[in-house]
């Protein structure tokens, strides 16, 4: 069991580490313009758990395997890329889904505007794999 002082500190981490690298769902839009990890799991949690009968789908079974297959591919480089990137992931990344998945179970957080920001970090993720593919 983490303690008070273990929790606070991985939260201030991953505030951190999300206003780095784009994290943040205050808006309709990621903050940016390019794909990220983090971004990828929040966009997959909403679509999933925005994907009820009587709501709007957000994203289809293809885009949430898309955005699954981008974040298996950016957490492994990720996480070989150090010693630290690797107990870093190990710990803020399963964090950020359960925060995500807290949030959006929910039916009230699921409105137009997270399914507009699963389109729209879906939209970046297809983007860099796309100029990826290019080079």
């Amino acid at each position: 069991m983490m303690t008070t002082w273990a929790r606070a500190s991985t939260v201030m981490l991953a505030l951190a580490f999300s206003s780095a690298f784009g994290f943040s769902a205050q808006a309709e839009r990621w903050p940016g313009t390019t794909a990220s990890i983090g971004g990828a799991i929040a966009a997959r949690i909403i679509a999933v758990k925005c994907s009820r009968p009587t709501l709007p789908v957000a994203l289809t079974q293809a885009e949430i395997a898309e955005l699954d297959t981008y974040i298996d591919e950016r957490q492994t480089a990720f996480m070989m890329g150090s010693k630290a990137n690797q107990r870093f992931g190990e710990s803020v990344f399963p964090i950020l889904a359960r925060d995500y998945d807290r949030i959006y179970s929910s039916p009230d957080a699921c409105d137009s505007a997270s399914r507009d920001m699963a389109k729209d970090m879906l939209t970046r993720v297809r983007r860099e794999r796309q100029a990826a593919f290019n080079q």
